[in-house]
């Protein structure tokens, strides 16, 4: 599916989408930001189903299968989600954004997201009827690659949701040259610093837990999101190593 021309609507002269080695599809400046300029106002095009909204017979057999262990109940409300949206919201989620193609074989994401494609096909009629199992496994990959969650935004109650473009920027853990944050219903991405004109932009991944070592980022990123950051602050001296261990080093009033 060819998406250029709503990112050229929602980007502007800001940015534009590209390709780059090692990256894949990314966004890149067309011009100079400057810090504090809106980049990006996207709208959500799928938010996971949440149990509460589930009729008392579904929530039990949801939370029942997410307590039992061997299924992630986020994974198994966004399928739900996902086989009662549209078509054309369908088709984007698995033609639109990466997924198991940036992923180690084999790696944990990718079983626990068959499994619950399983579980959906046999447990939920909507399921069974509108995609096959692989399908339904990528659209549990998509999410958790590419979703946004616990936005305050008074609209998507902080389940994990998707937003197209958004998805695009690039992680950096530490310096990122954007942020974004939840409002009325849509993510907003700003520069939080000068960006030159074909700069990538990026924002983090991490959230809170950017600000540990490089080894942990790093060891994070793999299992939450398929991928060694080879970012440009995990390539150089690793600043958060400075910071003396909680163990090691117990914190007093005046250390904090």
């Amino acid at each position: 599916m060819d998406f250029s021309t709503e990112a050229e609507r929602l980007l502007g002269d800001r940015a534009r989408l590209t390709s780059r080695p090692g990256l894949g599809v990314t966004l890149e400046a067309t011009r100079p930001i400057l810090p504090g300029e809106l980049i990006l106002s996207d709208t959500p095009l799928l938010v996971a189903s949440s149990a509460s909204s589930l009729s008392p017979a579904a929530r039990v057999r949801y939370e029942e299968a997410g307590d039992s262990g061997d299924y992630n109940l986020d994974d198994l409300l966004i399928l739900h989600a996902f086989v009662r949206a549209g078509e054309r919201v369908r088709r984007r989620v698995l033609e639109g954004f990466c997924a198991e193609e940036c992923c180690e074989p084999g790696h944990a994401m990718l079983l626990d997201a068959e499994r619950c494609a399983a579980w959906a096909r046999t447990h939920d009629a909507a399921a069974s009827g509108q995609h096959g199992a692989a399908d339904l496994a990528r659209a549990c990959v998509v999410f958790t690659l590419n979703c946004f969650g616990h936005l305050a935004d008074g609209v998507t109650g902080g389940a994990p949701t998707l937003f197209w473009l958004a998805s695009k920027f690039t992680h950096r853990c530490l310096r990122p040259n954007s942020v974004f944050h939840g409002e009325g219903g849509r993510l907003h991405v700003r520069a939080v610093r000068p960006i030159a004109k074909c700069d990538v932009l990026t924002i983090s991944y991490l959230g809170v837990w950017a600000h540990c070592a490089a080894p942990l980022r790093r060891g994070l990123l793999m299992r939450t999101k398929g991928f060694r950051c080879r970012c440009e602050d995990c390539a150089a001296p690793d600043v958060m190593r400075s910071l003396p261990c909680p163990a090691c080093a117990p914190r007093d009033g005046a250390t904090g």
